[in-house]
C-alpha cells in the first residue's frame, strides 16, 4: 500500500487487510491529529484498506 504523508516522504507498507487506525498506530501517528483521504474522499479510522490502496494522511492544524 502507498501512504502519502503531507510534508513528508511517501511510504510503502505491505498489508493484507488493516484498518486506517491500525495503519496509523503502526506509523506512530495519532489518529486525533490527522485526517485520511482515499480517492479524494475522507475515510473513517475503521475503514478497511488493502495492499492495493493509496491513502493520503493530512495533519490537522489547531490554533487561533
Amino acid at each position: 500500500m502507498k501512504i502519502n504523508i503531507k510534508d513528508q516522504k511517501t511510504k510503502e507498507l505491505e498489508i493484507s487487510s488493516s484498518s486506517v487506525k491500525e495503519i496509523l498506530e503502526e506509523l506512530e501517528i495519532n489518529s486525533l491529529e490527522v485526517v485520511v483521504k482515499k480517492d479524494d474522499a475522507l475515510i473513517h479510522e475503521d475503514h478497511l484498506l488493502t495492499n492495493d490502496d493509496e491513502i493520503t494522511v493530512i495533519k490537522v492544524v489547531f490554533g487561533g
